[in-house]
């Protein structure tokens, strides 16, 4: 096994997932955000707030560049979205994208307590239920065909993280099995 990358928009269970995930194929499970975070020595809200996105990207990229073999990692949900960061991902992982439709994405986000910088307003609040229905919705028009691109699509619309992780297992095993 040389590695398993789940893509997908914030908010659609790609580290719960990958954890079940990686548990199942025997495999250490990274959360690319917690890689940054601690490459960096600060959360990935303050790269954002002191350094701007785009440091962010660029250690998002170093980050995934420097992934072992061997592991099953939740990427952010923009990673995939840089098209070097795609290719890479595409030439040396399993990637599949765990899809979510947006009532479900808003509803996961708004019992969420993680601060999420991209769905913050200027001053660093989290926005209204509509505001962020249509960031979500903006920024899902923007990604779907590129998320699209991964290996497979996994609908894990409505699912718990584990039969996304059952779904998931079953895709890669499949995949593996046609090679």
């Amino acid at each position: 096994m040389s590695r398993v990358f789940l893509t997908g928009f914030m908010g659609c269970g790609k580290s719960v997932t990958g954890a079940l995930l990686a548990a199942r194929l025997s495999v250490d499970f990274i959360d690319l955000d917690d890689r940054i975070a601690k490459m960096a020595g600060c959360s990935v809200e303050e790269i954002f707030s002191e350094q701007g996105e785009q440091t962010f990207r660029r250690l998002e990229s170093a980050a995934l560049q420097s992934l072992p073999n061997g592991i099953v990692c939740a990427l952010g949900g923009g990673t995939f979205i840089d098209p070097e960061n795609r290719a890479w991902s595409l030439n040396k992982a399993e990637v599949l994208y765990l899809r979510v439709g947006v009532p479900e994405l808003v509803r996961r986000l708004r019992a969420d307590r993680t601060a999420r910088p991209l769905l913050q307003d200027q001053e660093g609040r989290p926005l209204g239920v509509a505001q962020m229905e249509n960031r979500i919705r903006s920024m899902i028009d923007e990604r779907e065909p590129i998320y699209r691109q991964a290996h497979q699509t996994i609908d894990v619309d409505g699912v718990s993280p584990e039969d996304a992780a059952d779904k998931c297992w079953e895709a890669y095993q499949s995949r593996n099995d046609r090679r």
